[in-house]
């Protein structure tokens, strides 16, 4: 048996996973398939919309572009809000389906002492099945990605691809955190052998990473400062502002409540910013690092879910079955 393990190729063990596993990644394909379909329905009767409502030749950045918008929302745009409440974690949750059954099960029916005795040891097999799986959920999430940015176009052009609801459907970040649930998915499964708990783990996990990714995305990069002189709609150019602050023709910093005070309303504080000598400082991000962002996040995201194989691997080759 030992000969035949170590002479057994790579296609060979690639071609048993796929016949150990086919229905379950022929399933999970089939499933973004429609989801890609049901994206790209709503996403033309939202295009119709948007087009026929006039808000998609509406200049954001004017004011009297805010009722135009408001009404394409209010007629067309359910799906986008409905999708992107249910989307927000989307990555995640494909991840952790696909990764929870993938070894959890094998102890769950039993299977994994014929599985692992056919020429390649489980070490070369739960590789093989790790690699195909991972590779085909990355590409399979990252095309879901690309369409929904055409599908989120709208929302994007109105308040910013930096959104978090609409970053996290980033290709690049959709792929990552799918590779990161998936990954803790299949440690969960080699520890505890239970597909239900390992499926739970991997969802906890995408939940978790992303609150993390909120809280971290805003200093990915060292951000920038500007001083406007407008309290009106000052991220016209798609920038992510981090922060506010105001300054009196000193330079002293004062609070928004301090400036405001100084006037009765918001057309004297708009004045005392525009003609009065005061300023609004924004720490921003400007829209251009939109991509290295994404890469990024993809990039720490895809290396915790590899070590989480890995040590999925080291735990399966090390431990008594």
């Amino acid at each position: 048996m030992s000969t035949i393990t170590a002479g057994l190729p790579l296609g060979g063990v690639l071609g048993a996973v796929w016949l150990r596993h086919r229905t379950a990644l022929l399933t999970g394909l089939a499933v973004l398939a429609g989801v890609c379909a049901v994206l790209l329905a709503s996403g033309l009767y939202v295009r119709a919309g948007y087009r026929s409502s006039g808000a998609e030749a509406c200049d954001p950045a004017l004011l009297e572009c805010n009722r135009v918008w408001k009404d394409f929302i209010h007629g067309w745009g359910a799906p986008l809000m409905v999708g992107n409440t249910v989307l927000y974690l989307f990555g995640g949750a494909v991840g952790a389906f696909v990764g929870g059954p993938l070894v959890a099960r094998e102890f769950e029916h039993g299977t994994f002492r014929f599985a692992w005795t056919q020429g390649a040891g489980r070490g070369r097999f739960t590789v093989g099945g790790l690699a195909l799986a991972g590779v085909a959920l990355t590409g399979a999430t990252a095309l879901v990605g690309v369409e929904l940015a055409w599908w989120n176009e709208p929302l994007a052009r109105q308040g910013g691809r930096f959104s978090p609801a609409l970053f996290v459907e980033g290709a690049p970040a959709l792929a990552g955190r799918a590779l990161l649930a998936f990954g803790c998915a299949v440690l969960a499964g080699a520890v505890l052998r239970r597909t239900v708990v390992a499926v739970g783990a991997g969802l906890v996990a995408s939940v978790a990473v992303t609150f993390v990714a909120e809280g971290l995305r805003f200093h990915y990069r060292t951000p920038l400062e500007d001083t406007v002189h407008t309290l009106v709609q000052t991220s016209v150019d798609q920038r992510w502002t981090g922060s506010t602050w105001y300054s009196d023709p000193a330079g002293n910093r004062i609070g928004s409540s301090e400036l405001f005070d100084l006037g009765k309303g918001f057309a004297d504080a708009e004045k005392l910013v525009r003609d009065g000598g005061y300023a609004v400082h924004e720490v921003y991000q400007p829209a251009d690092r939109y991509w290295s962002f994404q890469f990024v996040e993809f990039g720490w995201m895809a290396v915790l879910g590899v070590a989480a194989c890995a040590v999925a691997v080291w735990w399966l080759r090390r431990r008594a079955v």
